[in-house]
């Protein structure tokens, strides 16, 4: 008995031991990247299995004050926060106060005649083809704008596309979405959030990111400039159900874990909210209510990103591995929290690594070319032979120039291989899997019809 006690005893220290190793290389890989990439501060959540695994918070809420960020510090979400405002309209779906169907005229008094075809479900899905407002002038936080003023000022841009035929990521479409919510549940946004969503959930550090109030714990947000970290810009857009949500790591979890049962939404609710829309030609486009759908290394992931000045965020869900990483920073450049959140990802789901690609059959022609693309990118000198105009403008602004310089720092490329290649709204995109030293790079390429290169994404590293 006393062998056999000892041998459980020794299992449980092996195992033991196996979490702390991953729960210490998870830490690592986040301190790595907030230095790497001048991330003040950073929270991340893991859930796996139905279980909250992991919450940790990293670096510094402010660096003035030097505060380090908790499980307990409140972050912008941006984006994420379509996801609460699309579960308030499902939440009024159910009651049966709200049609997704129906136009939204019979919500919102005084739409312009160019809106007299959108849906609930089109501004839902950004398939109204209403502009969005974070383009345009005039929507400031400062001031304070009602409905019906913020309808008066939109209403004059005409439609982007006709209503249903196409996709364009919309804020307005939110902040009409909030107005329904309003007219429909006969409260207060934020009042109906906090009454129905919040509350419930115990989400109680999630709230309005207005200034005007005062809010225990808030991150400050920064950019990275002129190779400095500047406070943000705080001539803010009013971003309302669009993206004006302050929450924690730990309010974020609990939210996540309410969405995987019938806590807070009835599974038909969950499974339209999840559903790729569809076109009035019928052709579908992988984004739901909220959600945005896509596969890494055929693994199905379910997700949604956010952005706002000084603060990125990320929530993704990666359905067949019952896992979700949540990643909130308060730096303001884009994409800061999919690339932690996927990072951790993949101390999760090692199926998901660069390393699981196997290189395919190439055209060495293409080959060639991408291999001098990616040289003359990395040493800030893209030509008129390899590169398009717009692509050589978009690469000579000083962020470009500054993230080619970090890039081209982690190393010679030691290996390039063709990983793949694809068609995408009639464009065949091409992937390469380019190796240094240091780090692994997944690389985009679109050729123009003059065969030079019109677009080069970098879409993973690791």
């Amino acid at each position: 008995m006393k062998f056999i006690h000892s041998k459980i005893t020794l299992i449980f220290v092996f195992l033991f031991l196996a979490i702390s190793v991953k729960a210490d290389k998870v830490d690592d890989f986040v301190r790595s990247r907030l230095a790497e990439r001048h991330i003040p501060g950073a929270a991340i959540a893991v859930i796996k299995n139905g279980k909250i695994v992991k919450t940790k918070g990293y670096g510094v809420a402010s660096v003035e004050f030097n505060v380090p960020v908790t499980t307990e510090t409140v972050f912008e979400i941006g984006s994420v926060s379509k996801q609460i405002t699309a579960a308030g309209i499902m939440l009024l779906v159910e009651d049966g106060k709200v049609n997704l169907d129906e136009k939204i005229s019979k919500y919102l008094p005084n739409t312009p005649d160019s809106w007299k075809n959108v849906t609930v479900r089109n501004l839902l899905n950004h398939t109204s083809g209403i502009k969005s407002y974070s383009s345009l002038d005039g929507f400031e936080l400062s001031k304070r704008m009602k409905q019906a003023d913020f309808i008066r000022t939109l209403a004059p841009q005409p439609l982007d596309f006709p209503t249903g035929t196409d996709y364009v990521y919309s804020n307005s479409g939110y902040s009409l979405l909030s107005y329904i919510i309003e007219f429909a549940s006969g409260k207060n946004y934020w009042d109906f959030m906090r009454q129905r969503i919040f509350a419930p959930l115990e989400m109680n550090k999630t709230a309005d990111r207005d200034f005007k109030f005062v809010i225990p714990n808030r991150a400050t947000g920064y950019e990275w400039q002129n190779n400095g970290l500047i406070g943000r810009d705080y001539n803010l857009t009013d971003l309302f159900g669009a993206g004006a949500i302050v929450s924690t790591i730990t309010d974020l979890a609990k939210w996540d874990l309410a969405l995987q049962n019938d806590t807070l939404l009835k599974k038909t609710s969950r499974e339209q909210m999840r559903t790729p829309l569809t076109f009035t030609n019928g052709k579908t486009y992988p984004y739901g209510l909220a959600f945005r759908f896509s596969e890494i290394r055929g693994h199905k992931l379910v997700a949604h990103s956010g952005q706002t000045a000084g603060f990125g965020a990320s929530i993704s869900r990666y359905v067949d591995d019952d896992l979700t990483v949540i990643a909130l920073t308060n730096l303001g450049e884009s994409g800061m929290g999919t690339l932690i959140a996927q990072g951790v990802a993949k101390f999760y789901i090692p199926a998901i690594s660069l390393k699981m690609m196997p290189a395919k059959p190439d055209e060495a022609k293409i080959t060639q070319t991408v291999n001098s693309a990616l040289l003359e990118r990395l040493e800030n000198k893209p030509s008129d032979t390899l590169f398009s105009a717009d692509l050589i403008k978009s690469l000579s602004t000083e962020r470009a120039k500054a993230n080619n310089l970090r890039i081209a720092s982690l190393g010679a490329i030691k290996n390039l291989v063709f990983v793949g290649d694809e068609m995408s709204e009639g464009k065949k995109i091409y992937r390469y899997k380019a190796e240094t030293a240091k780090r692994l790079f997944l690389w985009r390429f679109v050729f123009n019809s003059e065969g030079k290169v019109a677009e080069m994404t970098l879409e993973e590293e690791e």
